[in-house]
């Protein structure tokens, strides 16, 4: 009959024995948290502790010594020379980055580089044990993000991607907390496993010396943790201390090698090698092997957080969740399936419907009646003479004919077809010879494979940035038009999706194909209507700023700075440019709108009516800018868009001393830049 431990120790200590225990990668392993502790205290109450890690920090020995109540902690360091002296560690770590340029940082398939490099450099290490007549086979580890692409775990894709190099695929071993496929230490010693994927946490404390190779597909900035990392490769294999020691191993065998997808981690490994290398200088640091003697009372070590997350965080209690009650959930529920629903309704783009409740007041033929003023208020009447209507630009119903439209003026030149035949990207390789001196730095070039899934992401976000059309239709429409310049007119031959794949790649370099097309489709298409007629008044609060020239004789309540300041200076015309002017408030059924690619609509600020302007029929389009917004996205759109009749708007910017300069285009910059000081007097040749 066996005894339990709990049973068995004390018999021990009742037969004058003394109780010793090791705790191994202490750094980490020994916390108050656990029911091993529990028992450590309670049942094992050693005579004497034993604390070994591989941790060259001497901060958390501190806070264990303090609350451990010690008042001299024991301790002896090997420094990394000694250990590697000993054959017991590699001489060195050689670190692996790449770079890619800015346009092209996520197109190349980094961590797919990563991994070919990394299982060529583990296969030349199996060969040269080989060739040396060492049986040992070699472990390659793989660590992994929190999560793949696609809906894949990382783990599903990081093994996808090593089937695709040739690995086999029972020589694959994998372990994270969700998905702990294999044991640890059977894999360590199985050498049927050549590649081992893992999470964060098995870097913490998994012993390995078959590693040579690390590939690490996640950055970590974090200097213990790279220590940690670094930790794994170290180690050298007990079959191959003697040749270390009679220094006949080769070059390859004597370091490990890390290979980084992320290149911002090679930060953390690097500060590992600085942090180990300190032992050599100053004694105050903790050795990779250390030892600490005698645990007692309540003390505890320290957990080490690195920049991504901690071993054994603090327990969390989240918030308690209160619903909301039934009224406010029945209202939104109505919100949100109400079909007339004002807010989505007049957003739609290229569209200004009336809603059910006003079709019953008015009709979009007859002026607009205004309702009986508000206590207090003024009316303001349509001044005589002023135009009643104006014209505004919409799509067509159908959107056929305006998808016919992209496909035909997508811009393929030689440049783009030949770019959508790229198959890979040419990306910087930084390669540090060993991270511990780091004084001599490699770089030069290799060539990565496109990352499909990055591609397919950054394409659909092209698609659907035209909201008027449908994006499949789109898409359609686009490899109907690449099937036409591959398979037909070059003979080339390419299968669907081979031809997606393509599309994929033209659309992620040049994002502004379509919405060119688009534009050219739309001002071929797009339908000239005209609007209701303006409110016969306008009503407002007694007092309000009385207007010259403004359709209503009043400056509108709603202008900002730049706006109510350049209506005031058409107000001091006195050369008679001024005809009258009108503030063209965005989505109403009078306003001024013009067609953006995306199928939406441009309402500008401002409609002049110009003494002898020949063009736009006698109007002019204006829209005032603030600096700050000159460049954004919208307003690129805007400063290039053109009205079918009024043409193109003119763009305005107000300085610091208050003047107004018209603003242009550059193409060949992408950007919009002040062109001329603005003139009431030049209107009509605007």
């Amino acid at each position: 009959m066996s005894l339990a431990l709990d049973e068995f120790i004390p018999g021990l200590r009742q037969a004058d024995f003394r109780i010793g225990v090791v705790v191994d990668e202490a750094h980490h392993g020994f916390t108050s948290a656990t029911e091993a502790v529990r028992f450590y205290r309670e049942v094992m109450c050693p005579d004497f502790t034993l604390l070994i890690t591989a941790t060259p920090d001497d901060a958390d020995v501190e806070k264990f010594r303090k609350a451990a109540g010690i008042g001299e902690l024991h301790r002896h360091r090997v420094s990394r020379k000694d250990a590697v002296d000993a054959g017991l560690i590699k001489e060195g770590v050689q670190c692996i980055a790449y770079l890619a340029p800015n346009h092209q940082e996520t197109l190349g398939d980094i961590p797919a580089t990563a991994l070919a490099e990394g299982w060529r450099t583990h296969n030349a290490i199996k060969k040269q044990l080989a060739e040396i007549g060492v049986n040992l086979t070699p472990l390659m580890l793989v660590q992994v993000g929190n999560k793949g692409n696609a809906g894949t775990s990382a783990i599903q894709e990081a093994k996808a991607r090593l089937l695709e190099l040739g690995v086999p695929e029972d020589a694959i071993a994998w372990y994270t907390a969700d998905e702990p496929n294999d044991d640890l230490l059977a894999v360590a010693l199985d050498e049927s496993k050549e590649v081992l994927l893992f999470k964060m946490a098995v870097a913490l404390g998994f012993d390995a010396p078959r590693a040579f190779t690390v590939v690490s597909m996640r950055g970590a900035k974090d200097t213990d943790f790279g220590v940690q990392v670094v930790g794994r490769i170290l180690r050298v294999h007990r079959r191959l201390q003697s040749r270390v020691l009679d220094q006949s191993l080769p070059a390859l065998l004597r370091c490990g090698y890390v290979f980084l997808a992320e290149a911002e981690s090679q930060g953390g490994l690097i500060g590992a090698g600085e942090k180990i290398n300190a032992i050599q200088t100053e004694l105050s640091g903790i050795s990779p092997y250390t030892m600490l003697v005698r645990v007692a009372g309540e003390a505890q070590i320290q957990v080490i957080k690195n920049g991504q997350t901690t071993l054994l965080p603090q327990p969390y209690t989240p918030p308690s969740w209160k619903p909301a009650d039934s009224n406010e959930s029945a209202s939104t529920t109505a919100h949100i399936h109400d079909p007339w629903d004002s807010a989505i309704i007049q957003t739609l783009p290229g569209f200004n419907f009336p809603l059910p409740n006003q079709l019953a007041a008015s009709k979009p033929s007859e002026p607009h009646q205004p309702a009986t003023p508000l206590p207090g208020n003024v009316r303001h009447s349509l001044r005589a003479g002023m135009p009643t209507r104006f014209q505004t630009e919409r799509l067509p119903l159908s959107t056929d004919a305006l998808l016919k439209g992209i496909g035909a003026h997508l811009k393929l030149n030689a440049e783009v077809l030949n770019a959508g035949l790229r198959k890979s990207v040419k990306i910087t390789r930084k390669t540090i010879t060993d991270i511990f001196s780091h004084h001599e730095e490699v770089v030069d070039t290799v060539q990565a494979k496109l990352s499909r899934a990055q591609l397919a992401r950054r394409a659909q976000r092209v698609l659907y940035d035209a909201q008027y059309y449908s994006p499949r239709d789109l898409e359609e429409i686009l490899l109907s038009r690449l099937r036409l310049e591959y398979n037909d007119h070059q003979g080339i031959g390419l299968s669907d999706e081979e031809l997606r794949d393509v599309l994929n790649v033209i659309l992620a370099n040049y994002p502004n194909l379509v919405r060119d097309a688009a534009r050219a489709s739309a001002a071929r298409n797009k339908e000239i209507v005209e609007t209701a007629p303006l409110p016969e008044s306008v009503e407002m609060a007694p007092g309000a700023q009385r207007s010259r020239l403004n359709v209503y004789g009043v400056m509108p309540p709603d202008l900002n700075e730049h706006e109510r300041k350049f209506a005031e200076l058409l107000d001091a015309d006195t050369t008679g440019t001024v005809l009258w002017w009108h503030r063209n408030e965005p989505r109403k059924p009078w306003s001024i709108g013009i067609v953006l690619p995306d199928g939406d609509r441009y309402f500008p600020d401002f409609a002049v009516g110009v003494k002898d302007r020949t063009r736009g029929d006698g109007v002019l389009l204006l829209e005032t800018k603030g600096g700050y917004l000159l460049n954004s996205e919208e307003t690129l759109e805007k400063v290039v868009a053109a009205h079918k009749t009024h043409g193109p708007p003119v763009m305005l910017k107000r300085r610091d001393d208050g003047s107004f300069w018209i603003v242009r285009y550059i193409e060949r910059r992408n950007r919009v830049e002040e062109d001329q000081a603005f003139r009431v007097e030049n209107m009509a040749q605007y």
